[in-house]
């Protein structure tokens, strides 16, 4: 009974997860970046806030801390009545103002920076640090969305300081279309980790001003828990915005007493105190100009492909298909990676299928994520007969005496489009610099069948520009058209190549290819192999 149990709900979760996500989404990228911080498949975005003391070795830093302070500084001056402000990191422009002090913005824009895109604005890059800093940190998990379009030019200013007095505060947070209690909120939870530095505010944390005098919010400002709470209600803590020596720079007493200590008094209780912090840091993310749109919340996606090769082969007349599987094994999904047999059903434009088995990937195959995620990858690499054209494929999964479970993308199967292909094994990039630029070259097939005459594909490369006084890059998708390979490389396809120069700083970026109606999207210089 047990394993009927068991089995009814891996099929149920995996049917439940894979409900409204259809592959390939323009979500995958942030959808990465949000699920892997560790194992065999990783992108780095978290090292800085795991754990959530890290500091990069720099005396006095806490980065999660850093990350949090910075969306709500690049936040707060929201203007809900316009609809102007918000998240849209038009704090890259505003990083002189008396209101921010310090280098933490222009550190935490500098860590973000690798990772913008055309499907990863600054502002979602953004939203995507405060998410992961309160997970590393201990907190609830806080939904994100994306969508989120970055500002060309500094915003408003109207960052509530420490010396302000309440009424002015609060009407910060009116203005940002915040409630007290929602106020009080946020800066109970935005002061559970960090402190304040001294060689900003030195007339706060007293003392010589020097990086390593910085006094905290808390007795434990490496977990986001509810001690800065507890602290104030007891008169017994150390938080310089409650406790300090001037009353004039208090600001925390004053917004954490303003309805009387009952909105602190709720958080009192731990489970409140999460679940009110998550609720507020997705208002505050969330918190945009009135012409974005976001989406949906992104959930982690339950089995999700990844295809890293689908190009004209060695031998002309076959197609090279490989890739990977990754497969949600954490605890609740009842999935077991020992046993779990995963295969690919690979459909050719002749309706004929070919089965295509997936292997666990060598060193256990894993990578982890935040909230106790496991998820076990599973390669694949095969050839198919080039003139047959493939299709799609659907996943097939296989866990012991278990009922196999197949997942056809809602529908229609996980699409396969060969007629424009990248051929990645002819790409590289040359990483002597000349004249400030990079070189890369990008070679790309067209199937004879799906030529137009007289017509190319195209590169649309996202270059990325360095603005005046911003750290991060503004992004302008530029065109290039290829040129055809006059020698013959494949009786079925066509090939056609290019070099496009890109500024040796901003190396790290993406490109298009486009043929007609013809795509294939989302390829990284920097994973390109060195010419």
């Amino acid at each position: 009974m047990r394993l009927l149990e068991t089995t009814s709900l891996w099929c149920f979760l995996a049917a439940h997860a894979q409900a409204k996500y259809v592959w390939p989404a323009k979500t995958d990228f942030l959808e990465d970046l949000y699920a892997m911080q560790s194992g065999t498949i990783r992108f780095g975005f978290t090292d800085l806030v795991v754990p959530c003391g890290f500091n990069s070795n720099e005396l006095g830093r806490q980065l999660a801390a850093e990350w949090i302070r910075t969306v709500f500084h690049d936040t707060i001056t929201h203007d809900k009545a316009k609809g102007t402000g918000g998240l849209d990191a038009s704090i890259m422009f505003e990083t002189h103002r008396d209101e921010n002090k310090g280098a933490a913005f222009n550190h935490t824009l500098s860590e973000l920076h690798e990772f913008v895109s055309p499907r990863s604005s600054g502002a979602d890059m953004l939203a995507l640090s405060l998410v992961a800093s309160v997970a590393s940190c201990g907190g609830q998990k806080v939904p994100l969305r994306m969508g989120r379009i970055d500002a060309t030019q500094a915003g408003q200013a109207g960052v509530p300081k420490p010396e302000h007095k309440l009424n002015s505060a609060m009407a910060a947070f009116t203005k940002a279309g915040f409630t007290q209690q929602e106020m009080i909120a946020l800066v109970a939870c935005g002061h559970t980790v960090g402190g304040v530095h001294s060689t900003e505010n030195p007339q706060i944390a007293g003392g010589k001003p020097s990086p390593s005098n910085k006094p905290k919010f808390d007795s434990t400002s490496t977990e986001f828990d509810n001690v800065v709470v507890k602290e104030y209600l007891s008169s017994n803590g150390a938080n310089p915005l409650v406790f300090g020596r001037n009353e004039t720079t208090n600001s925390d007493k004053r917004i954490f007493g303003s309805d009387k200590n009952v909105t602190m008094t709720k958080m009192k209780d731990p489970q409140t105190f999460q679940k009110t912090c998550a609720t507020v840091f997705e208002r505050l993310i969330n918190t945009v100009p009135s012409a974005v749109q976001l989406s949906e919340p992104i959930e982690l996606v339950d089995v999700k492909p990844y295809v890293d090769k689908l190009e004209p082969a060695a031998k002309p007349s076959r197609i090279a298909f490989e890739g990977k599987v990754r497969v949600r094994t954490s605890k609740s999904t009842g999935r077991d990676p020992d046993t779990l047999q995963v295969s690919l059903s690979v459909l050719t434009k002749n309706n004929k299928r070919t089965t295509v088995k997936a292997s666990r990937m060598l060193g256990g195959g894993q990578s982890f994520g935040f909230f106790d995620e496991v998820f076990t990858w599973y390669q694949f690499a095969t050839e198919f007969d080039a003139s047959a054209g493939l299709q799609a494929f659907d996943i097939h999964l296989q866990s012991g005496k278990a009922k196999e479970v197949v997942l056809n993308n809602q529908g229609g199967g996980y699409p396969l489009q060969d007629k424009l292909v990248f051929v990645q094994s002819k790409s590289c990039l040359d990483s002597n610099v000349h004249e400030g630029n990079l070189t890369v070259t990008i070679e790309a097939a067209v199937r004879n069948d799906a030529i137009v005459k007289n017509q190319a594909p195209v590169i649309q490369m996202a270059h990325k520009i360095s603005q005046p006084g911003a750290v991060l890059p503004r992004i302008s998708i530029q065109p290039s058209q290829m040129k055809v390979v006059k020698a013959k490389a494949s009786p079925n396809y066509t090939h056609y190549t290019t070099n496009i120069n890109i500024n040796a700083n901003e190396a790290t970026t993406t490109f298009d290819i486009q043929y007609g109606s013809l795509k294939s999207e989302f390829h990284w210089t920097n994973r390109l192999d060195s010419c």
